[in-house]
């Protein structure tokens, strides 16, 4: 138990020598851009929208400061998403009405597995995107790829639970059959999470 008990001088340490510059902030999103980008244009579904999307994640998170360096490249994508998200709000509402009178709901373990993760990342944006709306491609960066619940969906994108997760069964109803028209593996990955 003396891990729980520390003394004050730990308390001061740890949180500075844990905490990310702002340069090592910075150099996150210039290592991660190309990772980035792509799930900005995901969301987005315009290349010019998604790297300003990046941009501006980038942007604001320059004078960001209490960033765990440990949790820096999720917390990049985080922003980089809530960017996205930003640049298509309109487009992810509009999306809303196709999904009024669905019923479906995934279940809570319907996050994607590290081999569809890594599966999805080798498909080209220009297969994915005319084949998704706004909202499907959002619910699937954010419930699928990084693991939000659906009620955290529904926040972010502004769209009632019901109608997030029944774009989600959308989106995994496309990424299955695109996985098996093309035999991906869909289980026991070792490719590492966005």
């Amino acid at each position: 138990m003396e891990w729980f008990h520390s003394t004050e001088g730990d308390k001061q340490e740890r949180p500075q020598d844990s905490l990310a510059s702002s340069h090592e902030i910075q150099s996150t999103f210039a290592e991660q851009r190309h990772q980035l980008y792509w799930v900005a244009l995901l969301i987005t579904g315009d290349h010019a929208l998604a790297a300003q999307a990046v941009v501006n994640a980038s942007d604001l998170s320059a004078n960001s400061s209490g960033v765990f360096r440990e949790w820096l490249i999720g917390w990049a994508i985080d922003s980089t998403v809530r960017a996205a998200v930003r640049e298509v709000r309109d487009l992810i509402s509009a999306s809303a009405s196709h999904y009024a009178d669905s019923s479906s709901e995934p279940s809570d373990n319907d996050v994607l597995s590290d081999d569809q993760i890594g599966s999805l990342v080798h498909v080209d944006p220009r297969d994915i995107i005319p084949a998704l709306d706004p909202l499907a491609r959002s619910a699937l960066v954010l419930r699928g790829i990084q693991g939000a619940s659906i009620a955290d969906c529904a926040l972010l994108l502004d769209v009632p639970r019901r109608i997030v997760a029944a774009a989600y069964c959308q989106a995994l109803r496309w990424n299955s059959e695109r996985a098996g028209a093309h035999g991906t593996p869909k289980e026991n990955g070792i490719v590492s999470r966005l």
